[in-house]
This record gives C-alpha cells, sequence and structure tokens, in this order.
C-alpha cells in the first residue's frame, strides 16, 4: 500500500480549517449562534467545501457546533452546566499530577513557575485577561509535567479546551474577581517548604476558587430554551 501526497495535503486543510474555525469561536470571534455557511467558509478560507465539512463534523463533536440536519449549523451556545461539571475533574487530575511529581519539584521547576506567576501578575495590571489564561495554563502544565505521566496533560487539555470560550466570555467580562496570582504565590512557599498537604490544598482551593467565582457568576444567565436555539442571521 502507498501513502499520497494528495491524502496527506488534504488532512493538513482540514485540520488547518479545523484551527482557524475553533480558534474564532473560543475567542468570541463567532459568537455563540451565529449561523455557518459551509459555502461562506470555503470562500473565505479559500479550500473547497469538503475540509470545511470536516472541520465543522469535528467541531460537532466537541459540542462547540451544533447542527439541525438540512436545515442549519451554528456555534453552539455556551454551556455553563458542562463547565461547572468539567472543573473538578480537570482539578482531581492535576492534583494527581502534583502527587505523582511533588518528589521532583525542584528548584529549576519552582523558578518556572515563580517567572510565569510574576508575569501573569504583569499581564493583570495591564488587565489583559486573554494573557492571564494564557499564562494560567502554562503554570498549571509546568506541575503536570511534573508527574512524568503522559496520559494525563491530553486529558486535561482536551477538557481545558471545552471550557476555555466560557473561561474568557466570563472571565473578561469580570476580571476583578479572580485572584490567580495570589493563590499560586501561596502554592509556590508551600511547595518551597516541601510540604505537600499545603501543596495540594492550595492547588485544590485555586480550582475551587475558580469555580465558585464562576458559580456565582452564572447564577443569573438565562438558560435557552428549545425554541431559542435558533441561528443568529
Amino acid at each position: 500500500m502507498v501513502l499520497t501526497n494528495t491524502k496527506i495535503k488534504r488532512k493538513f486543510i482540514k485540520d488547518e480549517a479545523y484551527d482557524i474555525i475553533s480558534e474564532q469561536i473560543i475567542r468570541g470571534e463567532l459568537m455563540p449562534k451565529t449561523r455557518l455557511r459551509i459555502n461562506d467558509l470555503s470562500k473565505d478560507l479559500g479550500i473547497s467545501r469538503t475540509p470545511v465539512r470536516e472541520a465543522l463534523l469535528k467541531l460537532e463533536d466537541e459540542g462547540l457546533v451544533m447542527t439541525k440536519a438540512n436545515r442549519w449549523t451554528m456555534v453552539a451556545p455556551i454551556n455553563i452546566k458542562e463547565t461547572l461539571d468539567i472543573y473538578p475533574i480537570i482539578s482531581s487530575l492535576e492534583c494527581l499530577s502534583l502527587r505523582l511529581g511533588f518528589k521532583r519539584i525542584d528548584e529549576k521547576i519552582i523558578k518556572k513557575l515563580e517567572d510565569v506567576n510574576e508575569k501573569i501578575k504583569l499581564k493583570s495590571k495591564e488587565k489583559d485577561q486573554l494573557e492571564i489564561l494564557k499564562l494560567d495554563e502554562k503554570f498549571h502544565k509546568i506541575i503536570i509535567d511534573s508527574s512524568l505521566n503522559d496520559e494525563i496533560y491530553p486529558i486535561i487539555e482536551g477538557l481545558k479546551r471545552k471550557v476555555k470560550r466560557v473561561e474568557i466570555y466570563f472571565f473578561e467580562s469580570h476580571k476583578d474577581q479572580f485572584t490567580t496570582y495570589e493563590e499560586h504565590k501561596k502554592l509556590i512557599e508551600y511547595l518551597k517548604d516541601k510540604d505537600f498537604e499545603k501543596s495540594i490544598n492550595a492547588l485544590r482551593k485555586n480550582w475551587v476558587n475558580t469555580l465558585d467565582s464562576l458559580d456565582e457568576i452564572t447564577e443569573d444567565i438565562e438558560v435557552d430554551s428549545d425554541e431559542d436555539l435558533l441561528p443568529n442571521n
């Protein structure tokens, strides 16, 4: 069996289309319930309809896109319940990572955590919430990587992708309700002291506080009814 360059190229185009569309959805450039027309997307991206269709199918599997057969395809509404359900799972997996990697967290790793956290402090002063979220992911990935378990991060990465749109949407509007820098600073102090229990509790508290903040923010949000699930023109 011989693999052709055409198949590789086609797969690359499909993945590129997926990356572009998903990024615009996650960043809010394509708003919830915005109608997605394959012909328009194909024209905008300068590619054929097939890779666009395949990209949309993948996005539908991930819950970022909704389709009504033979009627419409749209950006999915933001799913608050899904986010509130996912956060405790991420927290548990990160605590597992810290448990597995705690003995490997040395001065070099702590220095990396401190450097990232100071950048978070700087970006907090600049009110750059998108960059803060990226740095926060980088901070937590350092802890995850210390576990040396290659199976954990892909799972967390997939879960975080599902909640990123909610984080960007709500954190951007409620900048003053989040204390990421100070919570990270406490965790770093406990890691320096080699205090495992306090480190685990600090990491867990970081996630619990974020979950509580999101819960409070979403209390007044109206849930879409079936009739509301129609695409915007």
